[in-house]
């Protein structure tokens, strides 16, 4: 299987399948799929856990954005398991804040991880955007040493790191508010329907996170990807720094 299948599945397992599981397996009845909502809130994580476990025996190495991901996927399992040991089938009021608060923290763990391993040659920015698929380091670094730009290349690179070190907070920010959106309103719901409730909710969150979130997130990725491209050429003085 190329990457861009790869890719595809864990898309479909990661995110499609379980808002799929959350909204139309959560009832329970006589249908087979109607499985309550324990069941399909266990089957709605375990599909993005077994996608990353997959993932890493496949590749033989850890990829730190698979990995959050699972710490994510983890921690929602763990803030569900807590939600559901209110009274009287209700989930426990608290529940928002602990669920908003998980979403902005792998936000912020990145923005983080991007802004410790700014200096590094693993970087956080190298995994994002400023990766061998996209660029042509060797060539680009090779022409810095030549033109002994170091200083520049550096101060570049530091502030494409900030660039995307601002972005992940606001993306934690912003999963934060979607997260008491959707959640915050659950408990305005009868105590016996707020499990089921709850589990529509994360769903919610899921597929609109991808379009609130996502898309504003990729397309600001592209604009720091521009960004590098446009410095890099006015430091190296080669006419395209990127993969031909």
């Amino acid at each position: 299987m190329d990457s861009g299948s790869k890719s595809l599945v864990n898309v479909l397992l990661s995110v499609l399948a379980p808002v799929l599981v959350l909204d139309h397996c959560s009832t329970d009845g006589p249908a087979f799929y109607e499985l309550g909502t324990v069941w399909a809130m266990v089957i709605a994580l375990a599909l993005p856990i077994a996608c990353g476990v997959y993932t890493f025996i496949d590749s033989r190495k850890v990829d730190p954005i698979t990995l959050f991901g699972l710490l994510g996927t983890i921690l929602t399992g763990v803030v569900t398991v807590y939600a559901n040991t209110g009274n009287g089938g209700a989930i426990r009021p608290d529940t928002p804040w602990w669920y908003a608060a998980k979403e902005a923290l792998i936000a912020l763990l990145l923005c983080g991880a991007v802004l410790v391993t700014a200096r590094r040659r693993d970087s956080m920015l190298r995994l994002f955007v400023y990766s061998d698929a996209i660029f042509d380091i060797p060539r680009i670094e090779k022409a810095v040493e030549e033109r002994r730009e170091h200083a520049r290349y550096a101060a570049t690179l530091w502030r494409a790191s900030l660039m995307l070190a601002a972005t992940l907070f606001v993306s934690a920010v912003a999963n934060f508010l979607l997260a008491l959106h959707f959640l915050l309103p659950v408990l305005d719901k009868e105590p016996a329907q707020q499990a089921l409730e709850y589990n529509y909710a994360v769903s919610n969150m899921t597929w609109w996170g991808y379009l609130v979130i996502g898309v504003p997130l990729l397309l600001t990725l592209f604009g720091v990807i521009k960004f590098l491209i446009r410095r890099l050429e006015s430091i190296t003085a080669l006419p395209n720094v990127t993969m031909r």
